[in-house]
């Protein structure tokens, strides 16, 4: 049983780490019990492609045989250990989460008085331990029940207000790709999030030269939202997830630079009956709502 878990686990996230972090062991305590189990099996179970680890087609007929029992083992047992819990866990992509989400916990705390708010920001929300709620910035929506729209991801090239070329009425793009441009990078894709200054650059037909790749990078958009207020760099940054600093004047628009990253915001529950899915539903309605506004 415990080889049988530690399969379905790497299965589901695609990886050891993730894996062994929602079981509470390390990654090689999962490769053992993998190892185990092919031994007892005589045959290999999973293979790596890429980033992720896939099934053989031994290990697909038992993932397959397996179904969802372990699932439902999971959701039984946190229904018996707190079903009256009054805890909400949020899993959320991790500049939404810094940038967006926590500004707005006194008044979800305000909204939601008997819920104990615990937000995990992380660049990999389906990677991790299911939360209650689960936030993805993603290509596409997710797969499996329970997933809604947030919204359509926007970004738009943003700098400090007191930046030099807001001293003008400018408003070439082109000069904005010349300048000094800081870099958003988490190494995961297009399909979950990444946009780039040569992305921006191609959809808005400017001239992109891969010496313009130098330069700074962070791993976040919050990593470069902090960075603005002190440097003469331009960023590209969501404007949802940048709304306060923007209202706040901390950063300010290019006219005219903002664009469709292709992205959305995804956020769903993994319950479907129970307390828990009725805390994550008022809480899912409360986002989808205060965005809309």
């Amino acid at each position: 049983m415990t080889g049988l878990r530690a399969l379905e686990a790497v299965l589901r996230t695609g990886s050891l780490s993730a894996a062994a972090r929602e079981l509470c062991v390390t990654p090689a305590a999962i490769s053992h019990r993998l190892r185990d189990l092919e031994a007892r099996c005589g045959a290999p179970l999973v293979y790596r492609s890429g980033n992720r680890f896939e099934a053989t087609e031994t290990g697909r007929a038992i993932s397959a045989a397996l179904g969802d029992a372990f699932q439902r083992i999971r959701l039984a047992d946190e229904l018996l250990q707190d079903g009256h819990s009054g805890e909400l866990r949020i899993t959320a992509s991790y500049s939404f989460a810094v940038l967006w989400l926590m500004p707005r916990i006194p008044m979800l705390e305000r909204v939601f008085p008997e819920t104990d708010l615990v937000i995990n920001p992380t660049h990999d929300p389906l990677g991790l331990a299911p939360a209650d709620v689960t936030i993805v910035h993603a290509a596409h929506r997710p797969e499996g029940p329970g997933w809604s729209l947030l919204f359509n991801d926007r970004c738009a090239a943003v700098a400090r207000p007191e930046h030099p070329f807001f001293t003008s009425a400018e408003t070439d793009m082109q000069k904005v790709l010349d300048s000094r441009l800081l870099h958003i990078s988490h190494h995961q894709g297009r399909d979950w999030g990444e946009y780039s200054w040569r992305d921006w650059a191609a959809q808005l037909g400017l001239n992109w030269s891969e010496t313009k790749k130098k330069g700074p990078s962070v791993s976040a958009e919050h990593l470069a939202a902090e960075m603005l207020p002190t440097s003469d760099l331009f960023a590209l940054i969501s404007v949802v997830n940048a709304s306060d600093l923007l209202a706040a004047n901390r950063l300010r628009v290019v006219a005219g630079s903002e664009v469709a990253t292709g992205c959305s915001y995804w956020i769903g529950s993994r319950y479907a009956t129970g307390p828990r899915a009725t805390r994550a539903k008022r809480f899912i309605d409360r986002m989808i709502e205060s965005l809309k506004a």
